[in-house]
């Protein structure tokens, strides 16, 4: 008889285990129809989708990230905190839910709360993108502003991944503030050949070759700038850039 029982509490368990995976499989499911509407910018309809998954598996930490993004979306941030807090509180650890809280309290200026999370995402040996951590965590850190900080992330961030474009437009435009304009104009050249240009790019190119007293050069990234972005605040201060030099 004791031997039934505690068959029957194994099976009892075990039915119990089965059915919590299948409903963390249909929330997991609704996650992924969420993120697409996301994407696509249906945010009512993402919402649906992710209210469902947050009935079936209200503890699941991808299931909370991706609420807390949502609401950061919809600007409730008080309920994106709390969906993030559920998220990185959560197991199995979740270093993308990290990552992503990191980047939240950056934006609501807790930069020092933001590096916590950033280094605890990129000390995770599975997080699959440690380089965009770090330069989330340099880009932070450029809010104080603490460019020297800012730089060892920008420079682990590279060491990953030569070619990411945001650390070398970062470290471009670092080095430009410090003085060591050969630096810089090896960065963003770098970044060019990484990258698509952006106004911000070639505005700082513009303004490394300036310094360099490169004219044809600078005339080269300036006519760019024109061209591809005419309307662009940067393209405006071109003229501001070319009035500072005739004074």
């Amino acid at each position: 008889m004791l031997l039934c029982a505690a068959l029957a509490g194994c099976a009892s368990s075990a039915e119990r285990q089965a059915e919590q995976e299948k409903l963390i499989r249909r929330a997991e499911t609704h996650v992924l129809l969420g993120s697409g509407y996301m994407r696509r910018g249906q945010l009512d309809v993402a919402k649906q989708e992710l209210d469902k998954a947050y009935d079936l598996a209200p503890n699941n930490s991808q299931v909370n990230s991706m609420m807390a993004l949502l609401q950061w979306r919809l600007n409730n941030p008080d309920e994106a905190a709390r969906h993030f807090r559920k998220a990185v509180a959560a197991e199995p650890p979740n270093p993308e839910a990290w990552n992503n809280y990191g980047v939240f309290l950056c934006e609501r200026g807790k930069i020092d709360e933001a590096l916590t999370w950033f280094q605890k995402a990129a000390a995770n040996a599975f997080y699959r993108t440690p380089e965009e951590v770090n330069l989330n965590a340099g880009v932070c850190l450029m809010k104080k502003p603490a460019p020297t900080v800012a730089e060892k992330y920008f420079r682990e961030a590279l060491r990953i991944n030569p070619r990411l474009p945001g650390a070398l437009y970062q470290l471009a435009k670092i080095s430009l503030d410090s003085g060591q304009v050969l630096s810089a104009r090896g960065f963003i050249e770098r970044y060019f050949q990484a990258a698509e240009d952006t106004p911000e790019s070639l505005l700082l190119a513009v303004k490394i070759e300036r310094a360099l007293y490169n004219k044809n050069a600078e005339a080269s990234y300036a006519l760019r700038l024109r061209g591809k972005f005419p309307t662009s605040p940067e393209a405006g201060q071109l003229q501001t850039l070319s009035g500072a030099r005739k004074k």
